[in-house]
């Protein structure tokens, strides 16, 4: 800094500029990511978006860290075909370091290859499984949200800890739904349990009385729905209208105030998988994730509402928190360097984390795992007096 710029900055200080007001002439981490905001998924976007927004903000005002966070984000409505464009941006255009997409399964899936091609790391917001498997294949990509697999075998061992060994399938007619029905099917049949019934809708529907009449008649002990809110609400509700009376459960996909808002009180008493956020508030006190996951909920309701963080901020968080400790590992003269070499380090660096405590669970990642969570992440709610309370008896 030459002598008149000393002066400057010198006067600045004294005049009670803080060095906030200079320029910012650290390095730039640049993360991109590609959200459903709109079309329809975005009510499973909405609590990501949020997030996103909070860590800018919280970012752009930290000044300890070496480098500067750059977000660069794009709409992809939904669609899989703007997905991959985006991606495809993010990596060649706006070259950035690390991207978070996809919102949706059938997104997530779509960008692989592009992902793969660009060998930039991506960290993924989708369910299914097979977003990430086999990781050899699957080099660049992790996920934050429990998976499909880990989520329904967690429900069926307590559906069958209650005796209930006849079970109906409900579920989306896309990558996602397909995804939650292979797991399903699968691990019934491992556990001995008989499938009386399969149905699926599509995410738009508005009528679900052919399906839920379908279920009913066949008289399943209970039921799983394996879809997203608007349309896992109104079919639960649709079925509880038709009559049938038994246990109702929800995968990962359903956990939000979207589910709350839409299915008011015909969802009261669903049982729904979900990480620990839902019910941070209810968790022991010795609990390791209690602290982490209640400084997040506080600061994300502090900016949006008291009981808004949900299951999808959550994920959210991690997809950013991980990479960006990963990143912090990265020496310094590599983060400055080739870009190419910057990404294959920050992806070494993500598949090393170990024992990360996130909003969603305890992450550690290896050459063969890129989602890294166990048991310990995943619980069962009910729906009582339109809110999530944890599940007493799992």
């Amino acid at each position: 800094m030459g002598r008149t710029n000393r002066w400057l900055a010198a006067a600045l200080l004294a005049a009670g500029f803080t060095h906030s007001a200079f320029a910012d002439d650290r390095p730039e981490f640049r993360i991109g990511m590609v959200n459903a905001v709109t079309g329809g998924a975005s009510a499973i976007a909405a609590g990501a978006v949020a997030t996103f927004n909070l860590l800018e903000q919280q970012l752009a005002a930290d000044k300890s860290l070496p480098f500067q966070v750059k977000f660069i984000k794009y709409d992809d409505g939904s669609d899989p075909a703007k997905s991959i464009n985006a991606v495809r941006r993010l990596a060649q255009e706006d070259k950035v370091h690390v991207i978070i997409c996809c919102t949706t399964t059938p997104s997530s899936l779509a960008v692989n290859k592009a992902i793969d091609e660009e060998k930039v790391p991506n960290v993924s917001l989708a369910a299914a499984a097979s977003v990430i498997e086999p990781a050899s294949e699957r080099k660049y990509t992790f996920k934050t949200p429990i998976t499909d697999r880990l989520m329904i075998n967690y429900t069926l061992d307590y559906m069958l800890k209650k005796g209930y060994r006849k079970v109906a399938f409900l579920g989306l007619d896309d990558s996602y739904g397909e995804g939650g029905w292979v797991e399903f099917n699968k691990l019934a049949a491992a556990k001995g349990m008989e499938i009386v019934a399969t149905e699926r809708f599509s995410r738009g529907d508005t009528n679900f009385t052919p399906q839920a009449l379908r279920v009913s008649q066949k008289k399943p002990d209970a039921v799983y729905f394996h879809a997203i809110p608007p349309s896992a609400a109104l079919a639960h509700e649709t079925l509880k209208r038709v009559g049938y009376a038994g246990p109702i459960f929800h995968g990962g996909g359903a956990p939000t105030p979207a589910f709350l808002s839409v299915g008011k009180t015909a969802v009261e008493g669903a049982i729904v998988g979900t990480a620990s956020l839902t019910i941070h508030d209810q968790l022991p006190a010795n609990h390791p994730l209690k602290k982490v996951q209640g400084d997040f909920a506080k600061s994300y309701d502090a900016k949006y509402g008291a009981g808004k963080a949900d299951l999808f901020a959550a994920q959210a968080y991690d997809a950013i928190q991980i990479p960006l400790q990963a990143w912090s590992r990265v020496p310094a003269n590599v983060r400055a360097g080739d870009l190419a070499q910057a990404r294959n380090a920050l992806r070494d660096n993500i598949e090393n984390t170990k024992n990360y405590l996130g909003a969603v669970g305890i992450f550690s990642f290896s050459p063969t795992d890129h989602l890294g969570l166990d048991s310990r992440s995943t619980f069962l709610v009910t729906v009582k007096d339109g809110k999530f309370t944890l599940l007493a008896d799992q």
